[in-house]
């Protein structure tokens, strides 16, 4: 079994360029950065809105982004607007219409499709930047194109570089320091309230820690068994000083009944039951988190919270979780990573189902029992530092 501690990926070229850049460029005023989905995806590009925030004080930044997933972004720190788009063909008149009255002079576009290349050219923007290697014919609608190292002229989505660095990137083009990348992901009252009145009627102690297990991908091809997150579970209950915490979004409640059946009153079931601002403040609460290459982990990642993550098929370089403390456990196979959606292997999921439940376990136990307990972390302000 290959375990890999993971840790801050930022490549030191990026970090040595922005002084250079930052004297010939215009400080832009008003700023659309453009990266509507996935879950996961937006998560990774939060350093580079910190980044611009630092680099641009003064500007207005907003954020394109899909309904589905805009409750994470709303209310950031560094954000002054949220623009929320379904991207339908009807919608697009009003899009462009709300865009075009923003008055824009810079889209950030760190999506890196025809569909959002085109729409930053409709915005009206006179300065539009992207990925000079982004897919669908997208560089053809920039005003700068922002190379990414690739010795090995692979397609841009398989560079073997974090996607966190490779978004940083856009921000170094621009002058930003991205020497200390930040998430800055923040919190919500009301989320917080609710979790802590969830936890104190499940009867959680103030000594114990919470395992956040998210064990449901929407790809079958980067899940682990879900028997085994059920046993990894029952066994992880039956610790002293330890509960776990099931989460997942509404259509994966039907997952959640073998871990009911198995761990019992024992287990907090929240599948289901969360919005996203809930999810941050669940993860946020939690000492580890145990998950697929999915969006959980790289929340839990963002809020500070330790992550055990289980790789099969993708890269943990290019999208394990970000930053200090983490593990991602993974068996080191031949055709793996694959980056494939479906497995064609003659033994099929072997490099999933070749992590055993004991790793996990004893893993889990280890980040769980290095955090601090729930009533520390209830009353620590910053959850960054409970890291």
């Amino acid at each position: 079994m290959k375990r890999e501690e993971s840790g801050p990926r930022t490549n030191g070229a990026l970090r040595e360029a922005h002084d250079e850049i930052r004297e010939t460029m215009p400080e832009y005023k008003r700023i659309l950065i453009v990266k509507a989905s996935s879950l996961g995806d937006i998560v990774h590009a939060l350093p580079t809105l910190v980044a611009l925030r630092n680099r641009f004080p003064k500007a207005h930044i907003a954020w394109l982004v899909k309904p589905d997933w805009a409750e994470l972004i709303e209310g950031h720190p560094d954000l002054d607007a949220a623009i929320r788009a379904d991207f339908s063909l009807w919608s697009w008149p009003r899009l462009i219409s709300t865009l075009r009255h923003e008055r824009f002079d810079l889209v950030v576009d760190l999506q890196g499709l025809f569909r959002s290349g085109l729409l930053a050219r409709l915005s009206g923007a006179p300065e539009r930047i992207g990925f000079a290697q982004g897919r669908e014919g997208s560089p053809w609608f920039y005003t700068q194109g922002v190379w990414l190292p690739n010795p090995q002229g692979r397609p841009w989505r398989l560079i073997e570089m974090h996607a966190v660095d490779r978004n940083l990137a856009v921000a170094v083009h621009l002058g930003a320091d991205v020497s200390h990348p930040q998430f800055r992901l923040g919190s919500s009252p009301g989320a917080d309230q609710a979790i802590e009145a969830v936890l104190a009627r499940a009867g959680v102690r103030a000594d114990e820690r919470l395992v956040a297990v998210a064990p449901v991908d929407r790809l079958r091809v980067r899940s682990w068994p879900l028997d085994r997150f059920v046993e990894v579970a029952t066994v992880l209950a039956r610790e002293p000083g330890l509960r776990v915490v099931l989460i997942g979004g509404p259509s994966e409640r039907p997952y959640a009944e073998p871990f009911r059946q198995a761990v019992g009153e024992r287990l907090i079931d929240l599948t289901g039951r969360t919005t996203l601002p809930d999810l941050v403040a669940v993860l946020r609460r939690a000492s580890v988190l145990l998950g697929n290459d999915s969006a959980p982990i790289h929340i839990a990642a963002a809020v500070g919270t330790r992550v055990v993550a289980l790789f099969g098929p993708t890269s943990p370089l290019k999208t394990g979780p970000y930053g200090d403390g983490h593990v991602v456990l993974r068996k080191p196979l031949a055709c793996s990573p694959c980056e494939r959606s479906t497995c064609a292997n003659v033994n099929r999921y072997e490099c999933l189902t070749s992590i055993q439940v004991q790793e996990v376990v004893g893993t889990t136990k280890r980040l769980a029992s290095q955090a601090p307990a729930c009533g520390e972390l209830s009353r620590t302000a910053a959850r960054a530092t409970c890291t």
